[in-house]
């Protein structure tokens, strides 16, 4: 592990070399860090030059002074990490906040992307006033007022009771969340509009949805796809942390679309 400025924070970052390989940059979601690629890890990093970090106000990065992040902040530091690592070009992997993060590199650096998967993330939440009101609690509650109703959303509740150890996991790492740290993020995601923007994404891109997903919806998820040339459109029968609840076809769809070609364009959704 190691720290990386970026601006007015100290990101923690993990950084697995392998000399020849494409690099590969996770983003987690809103209220984790980079352990939530835990899954991933070992057979991501036996092909790929493996980079993840807690975003700003998660994990062990520090939050900074900006009490409202935005998209091109939290985008800025996705690059500041890249570069502090050597890279150039990246692929990216992002999960909900990560995905909309990864979106927005691509439509806007688009010279810094290989390809992206963009996964149970959507380019538009409203409405606003929802995440004002998330604000509210977790400045006033901190996150243990979030941390059951997020969870709910986040499994379904087959994997609830099969997997109780994967959701006790999941909620330390809420909890360890910074409660400064993801207001801000909310903040990013409140003010959020991508639609228009990412229809000017030229990376090759898959999308992953999760059918029983009630934060980021199927619908979500084909709208990505209807709006992003030639992307890929995977459904897995997971809720939103689909990375975890679905691991084993995760990696393997996530593999085969960064190793191969795009030979099933998305459809346009209805």
């Amino acid at each position: 592990m190691k720290q990386v400025t970026s601006q007015d924070v100290q990101l923690r970052v993990e950084h697995t070399p392998r000399p020849g390989a494409p690099a590969l940059l996770l983003l987690n979601s809103l209220g984790t860090s980079l352990e939530m690629w835990d899954e991933q890890l070992a057979p991501l990093s036996e092909r790929f030059e493996l980079i993840r970090f807690d975003a700003r106000g998660h994990g062990k990065s520090t939050s900074g002074a900006q009490k409202e992040a935005t998209m091109d902040l939290l985008a800025t530091d996705a690059l500041n990490v890249l570069d502090a690592c050597g890279v150039a070009r990246a692929h990216l992997c992002g999960i909900s906040l990560g995905g909309m993060i990864a979106m927005h590199i691509a439509t806007k650096w688009p010279d810094r992307v290989l390809k992206a998967a963009l996964c149970n993330t959507s380019p538009h939440m409203p409405p606003r006033e929802n995440w004002d009101s998330r604000i509210q609690t977790v400045m006033s509650q901190g996150m243990a007022a979030l941390v059951e109703g997020t969870l709910q959303r986040w499994f379904t509740p087959q994997f609830h009771q099969e997997h109780p150890e994967q959701v006790a996991r999941i909620s330390s790492l809420l909890l360890e969340t910074s409660p400064q740290g993801y207001a801000a993020c909310c903040a990013a995601i409140r003010d959020m509009d991508q639609r228009e923007s990412i229809r000017g994404i030229t990376a090759k891109t898959l999308v992953i949805g999760g059918s029983a997903d009630t934060s980021t919806t199927p619908e979500h998820a084909r709208l990505l796809a209807s709006n992003i040339p030639e992307s890929k459109l995977v459904m897995l029968e997971a809720a939103h942390l689909s990375n975890i609840e679905r691991a084993e076809e995760f990696n393997g769809t996530l593999i085969e679309f960064l190793q191969g070609e795009l030979t099933q364009p998305a459809t346009t959704a209805a």
